[in-house]
């Protein structure tokens, strides 16, 4: 039925396009003529097909070409080379900070202030002692005596005391000061004016640095300390030409410092305020300087994990430092060099500085004496070296005057120079080959004179002494008893020495306290009589000598 319908329709929709066919056929038989304008447009229309010919515009596919120009982007493949940032690694060599971490497990040690405490009064000092004070006193130790027995020959325990004595220049009065551990061995300073006697007591509870004044025969501990080697430096207290205070270096939280105090523990204070290792000091003959070794401009904090700290747990202590100086008129701390410094510097007259310069952990290499003008702040000037081949200058002692200095240069030759001021060599003598370590001079008050002697227990040498010219005055090579550590009165007519007599038969092998006249005879031997050991401390008060 559907299918019947379909076609029906198509088939009167074909009836009726048979006329629109038919008179679409009848107007184009009306009008032949235009039935030419097709053909030439068909003509025309290939023609205007040129526009593919107009692929130029392929060709302006330099602008592809123009890409290989713009291909130096590549060449700026330098942004590899500015991978600097790799080599700018060295942010992991600035990883101290991780290895800086433990350090902080190291503890500050505490701050140390004045004790003031173990008051002890000595009824018992003699009367002589108080109303000598300022005279001029031989001072010395004579520690372990043992005491006497009735029965000669009898084993006798040596004494856990020793005694510090004065006596006078001649010999004739000697005077018991005080009694003290043995332990204290020659730890003990005396003022220059002999008004006060400053010593290291080892005794428990009651260990530390005490000052004993005179005048009141009263001792206190001054400060509560179990050594006077701060962090392991040597450096022991020194007295202000006035006797009015006592200078030491002492420890800091991670540094050491220069304190300074008078003698009752009153006006404590610290005077270099660093956080480096301030140590040595040494007073100007009036008082105006204190010169100290530091260095502080190398390693400005020594406190783990602070900035520019020189802390690590393998660095040792330093051994030295740059020479520096504070003015008690200013309060300015100035370095008087940019060297290093390994022994503690000395001072030549009441403005010139004398030290001697080596390198870090080898003071013999490139030895240098300096002489520095505190005062004007001038440079320094070299007066020897550098010297070469571990050559060390050793011990240089000034004349009073500051015009000549006498060492020993220890080296391949080890000789003794004499030198002036300006840096002239004078004289030079090998005739004496003291250990290296092991050799000081000393110069009369007057210049006139000067004593060649061995240190620290080693007397090769017997008495040597020599005019302002090297010219021997007296010379006696065999050490009987051999000389060391001379040391001239105020006056200059007298020395003191301490010296061995081992050289002759029955001698007993010890060291005794000498007096001797400016020309090297002996006068008397002082604690020949004493048994124990004996350290002469040298001479107290007598300033108006001088």
């Amino acid at each position: 039925m559907r299918r019947v319908m379909y076609w029906n329709v198509a088939g009167a929709l074909a009836l009726l396009a048979v006329p629109l066919v038919l008179s679409t056929l009848a107007c184009n038989l009306t009008a032949p003529a235009v039935t030419e304008t097709p053909s030439p447009t068909p003509t025309d229309t290939p023609t205007v097909t040129f526009t593919p010919s107009v692929t130029p515009t392929p060709s302006r596919t330099a602008t592809a070409t123009r890409t290989p120009s713009v291909t130096p982007t590549p060449t700026i493949t330098r942004t590899p080379t500015v991978t600097q940032t790799p080599s700018t690694t060295p942010t992991p060599s600035d990883t101290p900070t991780p290895t800086t971490t433990p350090y902080p497990t190291v503890p500050p040690l505490p701050t140390v202030g004045v004790a003031s405490d173990r008051f002890t009064r000595f009824e018992g000092l003699d009367a002589a002692v108080v109303d000598g004070i300022g005279r001029l006193w031989l001072s010395y130790v004579n520690a372990g005596q043992a005491a006497p027995t009735s029965t000669p020959g009898t084993p006798v325990a040596s004494s856990d005391l020793e005694t510090v004595y004065l006596a006078s220049p001649d010999g004739r009065e000697l005077y018991r000061v005080i009694d003290l551990p043995v332990t204290t061995g020659n730890r003990v300073w005396w003022s220059p004016n002999g008004a006060y006697m400053a010593y290291f007591q080892e005794d428990g509870l009651n260990t530390g640095l005490y000052v004993l004044n005179l005048a009141n025969r009263l001792a206190i501990r001054l400060l509560a300390v179990d050594n006077l080697n701060p962090r392991g430096i040597v450096s022991t207290p020194v007295w202000s030409p006035d006797s009015a205070q006592i200078t030491i270096a002492l420890h800091t939280a991670f540094g050491v410092n220069i304190y300074s105090s008078g003698p009752d523990g009153v006006n404590f204070r610290n005077l270099t305020q660093s956080d480096s290792f301030d140590f040595w000091p040494a007073w100007s003959p009036d008082a105006r300087f204190l010169a100290f070794i530091s260095d502080r401009e190398l390693c400005p904090t020594w406190e783990p994990n602070a900035p520019g700290s020189c802390y690590t747990p393998d660095r040792p202590t330093p051994d030295g430092g740059q020479p520096f100086v504070l003015d008690t008129a200013t309060g300015e701390i100035r370095r008087l060099a940019d060297v290093w410094v390994a022994t503690p510097p000395e001072w030549v007259d009441a403005s010139r500085l004398s030290f001697v310069s080596g390198a870090p952990g080898d003071p013999g290499e490139e030895a240098t004496l300096w002489l520095a003008n505190a005062a004007t702040g001038e440079a320094p000037r070299a007066l020897v070296g550098p010297l070469s081949g571990g050559t060390r200058i050793m011990r240089p002692a000034w004349s009073r005057d500051g015009s000549r200095v006498v060492f020993q240069e220890a080296g391949a030759e080890n000789a003794i120079v004499l030198m002036d001021d300006a840096g002239q060599e004078l004289a030079r003598t090998t005739d004496y080959s003291f250990p290296r370590g092991a050799f000081t001079a000393a110069w009369s008050p007057d210049g006139s004179r000067v004593i060649l002697a061995g240190r620290n227990s080693q007397c090769p040498f017997g008495m040597i002494v020599l005019n302002a010219d090297f010219r021997a005055v007296t010379r006696q090579p065999v050490p009987d008893p051999g000389v060391c550590d001379p040391l001239w009165t105020p006056g200059g007519d007298l020395f003191a020495f301490t010296g061995i007599t081992g050289a002759t038969e029955g001698a007993d092998g010890r060291f005794d306290v000498y007096l001797a006249n400016s020309g090297g005879g002996i006068i008397r031997n002082m604690t020949g009589r004493l048994g124990g050991q004996v350290y002469m401390l040298g001479w107290v008060g007598g300033l108006e000598a001088e």
